[in-house]
């Protein structure tokens, strides 16, 4: 398809020779001699306006405010140095001295237009990817993570508490700082304490301050003062010890801090424990449990997620590439259906760290098998008959298509199954 170009030009001399410059490479040409003729186009339809400045009735520079989004010329004189600045400063891409020369005519005009289509596709791609990755940083779109999705987009304006429930590497702490972004809180602190980092001791002086005040003899505010306005991220709460659990309960439901006397945070918690086993083992208590999980989310496990597996494989490549500040890499057929057959019991961190050592080590310019380093005999860790005792007969069969789906026929798999 030809670009359609349209020339704003009162002296028809140049506006024809212009003219047959573009037809004569291959572009689509119309002309008029004024802004008011211009405007009674339909401007977005072009993909590109090149206008003269000094024109009877309004200047040049007034179609700029009109035609956008379409990329705007400004011819000018020599002396028109002022005006071509004036232009440019309203939103023209570029400017050319008359006379001009063809070449340089052409030059700017197919760069122009390379620019534009390079930004028409960036758009584009941000479409595409914003249907596919609703959530910065999160990547999907199977059924699982659409729910997910919705749930966040619906939960997150509100100040209600969260449990964030799932398997290590699963993106617990992605899903909270979603949360958090789509907040109205999303320009205060975002803190975040992993409940399993430090001694139990030392838990509550990081959370709730020294005896009572919220800072140490150091001045050190703690994480509850820190996170004031904002929201307070609670990685691996089934860490935490019972005299914090008193403390935390308490904070939730006076809605004050006993150090300061205030409390606007929004509490966002997560695990990979089953909490209702440690409530019957009395090792949480069971008020605490029933006040975090207003809200619980669930980001799915990476064997569930289907053909995100390819999504993200590619996203992490590209992330990896990135950071490693190395040339774009690609992914190998035989490599895709590696990944694919495997279980990935890290889940989406364990995948990362697989497509980081990949990008790592690649001397060329493909991502191969060998690179990646899976042992198709660890999986889980688990053999066949272990996984079916430990799940449902109908997760069981999930799992058994999932590991064998690539090695055997539907008819081999009913017959396995």
């Amino acid at each position: 398809m030809m670009n359609n170009i349209l020339i704003i030009e009162d002296e028809s001399i140049i506006r024809n020779a212009l003219t047959t410059l573009l037809e004569r490479n291959n572009f689509e040409v119309t002309g008029v001699d004024s802004v008011e003729q211009a405007i009674t186009h339909n401007l977005q339809q072009y993909h590109l306006i090149i206008s003269d400045v000094r024109l009877p009735g309004a200047p040049g520079i007034e179609v700029i405010a009109h035609a956008a989004p379409t990329p705007v010329i400004i011819m000018t004189s020599f002396s028109g140095v002022e005006s071509a600045v004036e232009a440019m400063r309203m939103g023209a891409v570029d400017y050319i001295s008359k006379p001009f020369n063809h070449d340089e005519m052409l030059m700017v005009i197919e760069r122009v237009l390379q620019n534009q289509q390079e930004r028409k596709s960036r758009d584009a791609l941000k479409k595409d990817i914003s249907e596919i990755y609703p959530v910065d940083e999160i990547v999907g779109k199977s059924e699982g993570m659409m729910q997910m999705f919705q749930r966040i987009n619906k939960v997150a304006p509100t100040d209600s508490t969260v449990l964030i429930i799932g398997q290590s590497g699963t993106g617990k702490e992605l899903v909270a700082r979603a949360l958090h972004a789509k907040s109205r809180r999303s320009n205060a602190p975002f803190v975040t304490f992993s409940c399993a980092s430090v001694s139990k001791d030392a838990m509550e002086l990081e959370l709730f301050g020294v005896n009572r005040r919220s800072s140490d003899e150091n001045g050190r505010r703690c994480l509850i003062d820190e996170a004031e306005g904002g929201t307070l991220f609670l990685d691996e709460i089934g860490e935490l010890p019972l005299s914090a659990q008193g403390r935390l309960l308490q904070l939730l439901q006076s809605g004050e801090h006993e150090s300061s006397g205030k409390n606007n945070i929004r509490i966002i918690a997560a695990t990979h424990q089953d909490l209702r086993k440690l409530v019957q083992e009395e090792a949480f208590r069971s008020d605490l449990y029933f006040r975090l999980r207003v809200i619980e989310i669930t980001p799915p496990a990476l064997c569930e997620r289907g053909d995100d597996l390819t999504l993200l494989a590619l996203f992490l490549l590209k992330k990896s590439c990135r950071q490693l500040n190395i040339q774009p890499l690609k992914i190998s057929k035989e490599s895709f259906e590696a990944i694919r057959r495997y279980r990935w019991p890290g889940n989406v961190r364990e995948l990362a760290n697989a497509m980081e050592r990949a990008a790592l080590l690649c001397e060329g310019d493909t991502i191969t098998p060998e690179l990646l380093s899976i042992d198709h005999n660890i999986g889980t860790g688990q053999s066949e008959q272990e996984i079916g005792e430990k799940l449902s007969l109908e997760e069981y069969f999930r799992s058994f298509v999932l590991q064998h789906q690539d090695q055997m026929t539907e008819t081999e798999l009913a017959k396995r199954l």
